[in-house]
């Protein structure tokens, strides 16, 4: 999958012919987790010394990793009037009921405005395309591990919206911490509410390892957390 930081800073202004009246670029806005709308800002300029008009055609779509549109979420026109060389800041909002129930795997939107002057053929495309994060999950260890020695490790996960989550399963493996993958049905995580996950572990290895856990519900998928784990060397133990 693509790096989610790569996708955020994809912003791409194509002119579609020569000297473009109305130039652009598209402004991140506040939080980009998912359950919260997307606010971004579009920002135009005239880059004439004369008063322009320009229709501004706004539409967002989900989309795969590899940008293909999935589904539309939002589309309105906007028609501006600029003054020779100015700038204009023209905020966009998404909310999260328009993309909840469209968004894939690849929590990608993207925002896309056709911007058309007034003379035939002045037009310009500005295209961003954006990742949205998971929720983060949270650990709790105990201040010593051991070797063979039985030990609770907390995940806990909020649920940032305002309608419950169900059929929540978490998944945790790790090298040297466990050695079948344990997995745990959560059931259902109220608005807000913190779920908090108990997984019981017997390390079998010393040295430093990884605790890789993985949690989807109904409304998250592949939402993916680790901790390191020091364990320490038993003595007492066969091993």
């Amino acid at each position: 999958m693509m790096n989610q930081q790569a996708i955020q800073q994809t912003d791409h202004y194509r002119p579609l012919c020569l000297n473009a009246s109305i130039g652009g670029t598209i402004k991140l806005k506040g939080s980009l987790t998912i359950g919260q709308d997307i606010c971004v800002l579009l920002i135009f300029k005239n880059k004439t010394d004369d008063v322009k008009t320009a229709q501004l055609n706004i539409t967002v779509y989900t989309t795969l990793y590899t940008k293909k549109p999935m589904h539309e979420i939002h589309n309105e026109t906007k028609t501006v009037t600029f003054d020779p060389n100015e700038e204009k800041e023209i905020p966009l909002t998404v909310e999260y009921y328009k993309y909840e129930d469209n968004l894939t795997s690849d929590n990608t939107i993207q925002v896309k405005v056709v911007c058309l002057g007034e003379r035939k053929g002045d037009a310009a495309i500005l295209q961003r395309d954006i990742a949205l994060d998971n929720p983060k999950l949270g650990f709790k260890v105990p201040e010593k591990a051991m070797v063979n020695k039985p030990m609770t490790v907390e995940v806990s996960f909020q649920n940032p919206l305002c309608k419950k989550v169900t059929d929540g399963v978490l998944r945790a493996e790790g090298s040297g911490l466990i050695k079948d993958q344990i997995v745990k049905n959560v059931g259902c995580v109220q608005p807000q509410e913190t779920a908090i996950i108990p997984l019981e572990i017997t390390p079998n290895r010393p040295g430093n390892r990884q605790l890789l856990v993985d949690f989807t519900c109904s409304k998250f998928t592949n939402v993916k957390g680790f901790c390191g784990i020091k364990v320490e060397p038993n003595e007492l133990s066969d091993d």
